[in-house]
């Protein structure tokens, strides 16, 4: 190897680093990819699910990110002792596999099927399949993006 003085020259100003965040309530058609479990230490377990998207989707800065771009989502399955629904994240989770199934509440008036339990059966059945989310920029402390709201692709209006 030949050691020379450094000759090269890039332009790093206009570089961005950052994580893109896609622009608030943008809905975007996305595929689930995984959902893993993780302890949270003195308060109980916590779920991520990992989506990546099938379109791309303008970002807060005008720009757009492309299909494959990752949307993480943790969902914890504890909630605070003075929580007024103790069972959020039970319902949230159930919301999530209706979008992803085109499922319902047991004996829905839309004739959907009944929602499956939340099992590592159902999780293998969920690997793949494409959601709508629509997105919400977070800010604060963690910037980014979070899920609003999420919908099953077959009941939105082309």
């Amino acid at each position: 190897m030949n050691e020379a003085p450094l000759s090269i020259s890039l332009a790093l100003s206009e570089v961005k680093t950052s994580i893109p965040i896609i622009a608030n309530d943008t809905m975007v058609k996305a595929r689930l990819k995984n959902i893993s479990q993780q302890v949270v230490e003195g308060k109980g377990n916590s779920t991520k699910w990992e989506y990546t998207l099938v379109d791309p989707a303008p970002t807060v800065d005008g720009l757009t990110v492309a299909p494959g771009f990752p949307i993480f989502e943790n969902i914890q399955l504890y909630a605070k002792p003075d929580a007024k629904n103790p069972h959020w994240f039970v319902e949230k989770i159930s919301r999530r596999i209706d979008g992803l199934l085109g499922t319902g509440d047991k004996g829905n008036k839309k004739g959907k099927p009944d929602r499956p339990d939340f099992n590592a059966e159902t999780v293998a059945m969920l690997i793949g399949k494409e959601v709508i989310l629509k997105l919400k920029v977070k800010t604060g402390e963690y910037e980014g993006n979070e899920i609003d709201k999420v919908f099953f692709p077959g009941d939105i209006a082309a």
